[in-house]
C-alpha cells in the first residue's frame, strides 16, 4: 500500500506547484475516482473519454485529498495543485516510481486470450508458499496498471500483473511501468485489430514486453503461434522457456486428457494429475503457470495443489449448476481466439446433453470483423448446437457461416426481451448452455434474462403440478 511523503510524490510526478508547507505528510493512496477520495489521498484528474477529472477536484478536496495532481492551474484551490503536462502519463510515472523503489520480483502476463485466468492461476499458485499481489480486477491499462501498483508494497514477494494492449504504442508504455522480472507471453490472436491492424502486428507489440525485462530476464512463450515464435526467437540473448498444449519439443507441455485428467510433460518429466472436467480449455493457462512456478522453486505437488484450488475469476468461463442446466459465464469479453475456445470447450463438455450458444458480437476486428463472424457460423456448425442465439449487428455474418440445418435453430436477438421471446418459442428443457460476447455487447444481461425465464419455468411448473 502506498505510502510516501507529498514531496516525494510530487519528486516522482515530474510535477511542479507549490506544496504549501505539506512537503513532509504523507500521502496514503491515489484516486482517479473523485467519490473513493478519503483523508490523505491524492487525487489525479484524468480526462477520460466520458468524464474530465478536473470538473470533480473540488468534490476531491472536500473529501480530504491532500492534493491534486492537474494539467492545468486551479489557482482557486485550498490544497497543493501539482502541475504536469498529462496526467495518465504521470499516474504511470508515479506507479514505475513505486516498482522500482518496492517491488522484489514482478511477474508481467500478456496474451490476446486468458491473461487474467492465468493471472489468477499463478497468484493463487504462488500464494501458497509467498506472500503475492497482482491487479486490481482486470485494470491492466495506462491507467489500472499503475493504479494497482500503488495498492501493492515491498512485503510482497511477487507480484502478478496483466497488461492489456489496444494500439501499437500501449506495450511500451506499460512495460516500462511494470519492468518485469518475468514476462509470459501466452497467446496471440485477432484482437483489437482497430489498432493493431493484423495478427502479425499484436505478436510484434506483445513481444515489445521482451525488450523492459529487468534482473533474471526470465521468457515464458507459447510456442503454438508462429508469429510469437519468430519475435522471440529473434532476441538472440534471450533464453525462453516455451510452453505448448500439443507441442511435445516445448518445454512444457500440458494435454488433456479426458474427464477431468491432464498431462504435464516438465523438465523433471511426465506428472498426471486430476484436475476438473470442465476445465479442458485451461492447457495453456496450466502450462504457463507451471513455468512460473517451476521459476519460483515449487514443487510438482505443490503446483498441483494449487491448480486444483484455482477458482476462475467471475465472467471468465465460470460455471453454475441450475435445475438441468448447466450455465457458463463467459461474458466479459471475447475475440476469435477466446470465442473458439469457450465454444470448444462448452462442446466437449455438453457430452450428449443439449448444447446452447447465446452469443453477441466480437468487437474491434476491423476489416476482418464481417470475415471473422462468418467463420464463427462455420465453427458453430461443427456443434450440433440445439439453439443458437446472436445479438449484434454481425448476426446475419454469422447466419451466413451456419450450415443450413443449424439456420433453422438460429435466433437473431434485437434485445433482451426479444431473447426470453425466442426462449417461449423454443421451450429448451435443460442442457449447456454459454453466454459470451465483447464488453460492447453486455451479454451478462441476457445471462440474467435466462435466469429470470427460467425462474419463471419453474414457477409455473410448480404450479401446474398435482
Amino acid at each position: 500500500m502506498m505510502k510516501m511523503t507529498l514531496q516525494e510524490t510530487a519528486h516522482a510526478l515530474k510535477s511542479v506547484g507549490d506544496l504549501n508547507g505539506l512537503e513532509n505528510n504523507v500521502v496514503t493512496a491515489v484516486q482517479t475516482d473523485s467519490r473513493l477520495v478519503r483523508q490523505g489521498d491524492l487525487f489525479i484528474c484524468i480526462n477520460g473519454e466520458r468524464f474530465d477529472g478536473h470538473n470533480f477536484a473540488g468534490q476531491a478536496r472536500d473529501n480530504g485529498a491532500i492534493a491534486l495532481v492537474s494539467h492545468k492551474p486551479m489557482p482557486e484551490m485550498s490544497i497543493p495543485v501539482l502541475l504536469v503536462s498529462d496526467t495518465v502519463e504521470a499516474l504511470g510515472r508515479l506507479g514505475a516510481y513505486w516498482r522500482h523503489k518496492n517491488a522484489r520480483h514482478v511477474i508481467a502476463i500478456t496474451g490476446s486470450a486468458g491473461k487474467t485466468t492465468t493471472r489468477e492461476m499463478i497468484w493463487q499458485t504462488l500464494a501458497q508458499k509467498y506472500n503475492t499481489g497482482r491487479n486490481f480486477k482486470n485494470w491492466n491499462n495506462q491507467i489500472g496498471l499503475p493504479l494497482s501498483i500503488l495498492n501493492l508494497g515491498a512485503d510482497e514477494d511477487y507480484w502478478v500483473l496483466e497488461l492489456g494492449i489496444n494500439n501499437d504504442t500501449d506495450m511500451d508504455e506499460l512495460a516500462r511501468i511494470a519492468s518485469p522480472d518475468t514476462a509470459v507471453l501466452l497467446n496471440v490472436g485477432p484482437c483489437h485489430l482497430e489498432g493493431l491492424k493484423s495478427v502479425e502486428n499484436v505478436a510484434n507489440c506483445k513481444a515489445k514486453l521482451l525488450d523492459y525485462l529487468q534482473g533474471p530476464q526470465n521468457v515464458i512463450a507459447s510456442s503454438d503461434y508462429p508469429f510469437l515464435v519468430k519475435e522471440v526467437a529473434s532476441r538472440l540473448e534471450l533464453k525462453p522457456a516455451w510452453i505448448s498444449s500439443y507441442n511435445i519439443n516445448a518445454d512444457y507441455m500440458v494435454s488433456y486428457l479426458g474427464r477431468g485428467m491432464f498431462e504435464v510433460n516438465g523438465p523433471d518429466g511426465k506428472v498426471i494429475f486430476q484436475g476438473s472436467d470442465q476445465w479442458s480449455q485451461y492447457c495453456e493457462n496450466i502450462a504457463a503457470c507451471w513455468a512460473v512456478a517451476t521459476l519460483a522453486g515449487l514443487n510438482s505437488q505443490e503446483i498441483i495443489q494449487g491448480v486444483q484450488n484455482f477458482q476462475p475469476p467471475e465472467q471468465r468461463f465460470t460455471i453454475k449448476n441450475l435445475a438441468d442446466w448447466t450455465i457458463i459465464d463467459d461474458t466479459y469479453n471475447a475475440n476469435p481466439l477466446s470465442m473458439s475456445r469457450a465454444i470448444h470447450s462448452t462442446r466437449s463438455m455438453a457430452g450428449d446433453r443439449n448444447l446452447f450458444l447465446v452469443l453477441g458480437d466480437m468487437a474491434e476486428l476491423g476489416d476482418l470483423e464481417a470475415s471473422a463472424h462468418v467463420d464463427l457460423g462455420r465453427e458453430i456448425s461443427k456443434t450440433c448446437s440445439s439453439g443458437i442465439f446472436f445479438y449484434g449487428r454481425n448476426k446475419n455474418h454469422v447466419l451466413q457461416g451456419l450450415a443450413k440445418e443449424h439456420a433453422e435453430r438460429f435466433f437473431a436477438l434485437k434485445s433482451q426481451a426479444s431473447f426470453r421471446s425466442a426462449l417461449n418459442s423454443l421451450a429448451p428443457q435443460g442442457g449447456v448452455i454459454l453466454f459470451k460476447g465483447s464488453r460492447s455487447a453486455s451479454m451478462e444481461q441476457f445471462l440474467t434474462v435466462f435466469k429470470d425465464w427460467l425462474a419463471d419455468a419453474s414457477k409455473s411448473t410448480n404450479t401446474e403440478s398435482p
